[in-house]
């Protein structure tokens, strides 16, 4: 029995040896991690340390994970050595920190401004037993002249795509050849992001050079164009610093069709990256006409993006956009016309005899104007069908709200207005001739972006009461709610986007109604949701604590992503003490803390303060 003990001790001592041993061989400076039994561990993706980098704008990322604490529970500060102060500064809440949480681990990315020179950072990673890991860094900041502020040059001359629908989030300068974000800062980026995405004739996809004042007449941006040709498909311009080999699909859900992807070719482009082109074909030799096609892109590979298209008729196949007129008026775009040539299709609205009003509405489908547009739109007549709910959709609900005041049905659109929107009559129509309702892949936080909303929603516009309808411009203008707001922000590099102010209108709003209070979307951060406990869905009528909390934690959940960022949700302050009202069992509003002075839920939804938190110990 001795012995066999003496066997088990030796054995056990053999193996307990080997992995220290087996540890010690295997460190290596260069991966830069800290890690030890019952603390957190802390990796530093990028940059590499001693690294020298001809930007400002720095983007550090590092991964965390802990054995005991989930990953979005970790606390992260970041603070900087200065020659100036004996102690570092905390420069956490300086620049921008963004946790995406995984399962097993999170990942972090802090964005800041720094000046020239050499910078040393630590970062300390607290689990919630209160166990610190740090680790160090430095950097320096070298800026040439030709890579400080550079303008992204765009082409008032060319085709489709005009500053006004450019969907890029790095654009190619070729007068600095480098590659450039929205705001004119060189961008690297970390991971694979989609720039663009175009509806193309079959077999043109050789054509496209990765450049957008070079694209061809043909091209479709993507996002909410309508009329396209049923035999196009798809083209994706997917950009990423390290090699793309995908083994999942790019595109995870196609309306209910499927389709094959295949890469058809990659343009090396300055800075290190790389461009993919890709092409998604349909299944069925050509589309289905009059239909709304909804394209979302694999979270797992690429930030979530949701784009929707729609088909040209079965009835319209021959009004086509001519790319290269831009936004000229043509004849043969009149999709209700064209009336020079006859006036028969006039008749389906208006009558000469029976006109109801001074526009003589009063044709062959009555008199009230959404049901003349729900008369073809309805997927009848070869009309696109309109996707909407009536249920709470107060625009509907409002008599002084129609379909026209959106859209302009004598408008014949164009492939920069394919919605047919009314003119911008505002002091920036130079900018868009025409309102517009940009989304993820357009809009850059222009107040203009939205014109179309303020066109009513800015405090002026009454409804049929007389009412002022709500003011939603100011969040958007006035320096004091932009400010101030959570909802202000600058996308990731890897985001693909170029918006930089508050999030568009389209991010929490369906168009044209939702079965949700105050016509709120059911499916939200720009990914499918399968899992209907995920959806937002409204138990009432009234917008109450539970309404209120119910929508915003559909969001801040340290889960959701949009535009490269994840809403967060912490549950204890900087100080590790408990915030009241981020609790489950709280039931207290979230405009309470986050909106404002007034703790109005309009202020709280469209330009949310960071609040005071007060530790809940200590309430009353």
């Amino acid at each position: 029995m001795k012995r066999m003990n003496f066997k088990r001790k030796l054995i056990a001592c053999i193996v307990i040896w080997s992995v220290i041993f087996g540890s010690l061989l295997s460190y290596s400076p260069e991966t830069q991690v800290f890690s030890a039994t019952g603390v957190p561990e802390l990796t530093l993706i990028t940059p590499v340390r001693e690294a020298v980098l001809e930007v400002s704008k720095v983007e550090l990322n590092a991964r965390i994970s802990d054995d005991l604490t989930a990953p979005d529970k970790l606390l992260v500060k970041i603070f900087e050595h200065t020659n100036d102060s004996e102690q570092p500064i905390d420069i956490t809440n300086v620049g921008t920190l963004n946790l995406n949480s995984k399962e097993q681990y999170a990942e972090f990315f802090y964005t800041k401004e720094f000046s020239e020179g050499v910078h040393k950072l630590t970062f300390v990673v607290t689990d919630g037993d209160g166990l610190s890991t740090s680790l160090e860094t430095s950097f320096t900041v070298q800026l040439s002249v030709n890579d400080q502020k550079i303008e992204s040059p765009v082409s008032t001359e060319n085709t489709d795509t005009t500053s006004t629908q450019s969907s890029t989030g790095g654009i190619e300068s070729t007068e600095n050849s480098v590659v450039t974000s929205a705001l004119g800062v060189t961008n690297i980026s970390t991971r694979a992001y989609m720039v663009n995405m175009y509806l193309i004739p079959q077999g043109s996809e050789d054509q496209y050079q990765a450049d957008n004042d070079k694209v061809p007449n043909s091209y479709l941006l993507a996002e909410d164009m309508t009329r396209v040709p049923l035999d196009y498909k798809i083209l994706l311009d997917i950009r990423s610093a390290e090699a793309f080999n995908p083994t999942q699909p790019l595109i995870t859900i196609f309306g209910d069709s499927t389709g094959k992807e295949k890469l058809v070719k990659t343009i090396d482009l300055d800075g290190g990256i790389k461009s993919y082109i890709y092409t998604f074909t349909p299944d069925k030799e050509l589309l289905d006409p009059a239909k709304s096609y909804f394209v979302y892109l694999n979270p797992n590979l690429l930030v979530p993006r949701f784009l929707k298209f729609t088909t040209v008729g079965a009835n319209y196949e021959s009004y086509q956009f001519e790319g290269a007129k831009g936004n000229e008026v043509r004849e043969k775009d009149y999709i209700h016309g064209p009336y020079s040539i006859v006036t028969n299709t006039c008749a389906f609205c208006h009558s000469t005899h029976n006109g109801s009003n001074l526009t003589l509405e009063g044709g062959k489908f009555g008199t009230d104007t959404n049901n003349l547009c729900m008369a073809c739109h309805d997927g009848t007549n070869g009309s696109p069908k309109l996707e909407t709910s009536t249920s709470t959709n107060k625009h509907n609900q409002d008599s002084s709200v129609s379909c026209s005041s959106c859209h302009d049905p004598h408008n014949p659109g164009t492939k920069e207005n394919p919605n047919s929107f009314h003119p911008n009559k505002a002091d920036d129509a130079n900018i868009n001739p025409f309102l517009t309702y940009k989304k993820a892949s357009t809009a850059t936080g222009e107040t203009n972006d939205f014109s179309l909303c303020f066109s009513c929603h800015n405090g002026i516009a009454k409804d049929k009461n007389g009412n002022l309808i709500s003011n939603i411009e100011k969040y958007y203008k006035d320096e004091t709610y932009t400010a101030q707001s959570g909802h202000n922000i600058t996308a990731t590099n890897d985001s693909g986007s170029q918006l930089n102010g508050q999030i568009p209108c389209a991010e929490c709003h369906e168009t044209h109604g939702s079965k949700n209070i105050k016509m709120l979307r059911g499916n939200l951060g720009n990914i499918k949701l399968d899992d209907t406990n995920l959806l937002y869905e409204s138990k009432s009528e009234n917008w109450d604590a539970t309404e209120e909390r119910n929508f915003c934690l559909k969001c801040h959940n340290n889960t959701t992503e949009i535009y490269g960022k994840t809403g967060s949700l912490k549950n204890k302050n900087d100080a590790g003490e408990t915030i009241i009202g981020h609790q489950a069992d709280d039931v207290q509003s979230c405009s309470s803390c986050h909106g404002g002075e007034t703790k109005s839920y309009i202020d709280a939804a469209h330009a949310p303060t960071k609040g005071i938190h007060v530790p809940k110990q200590i309430i009353p």
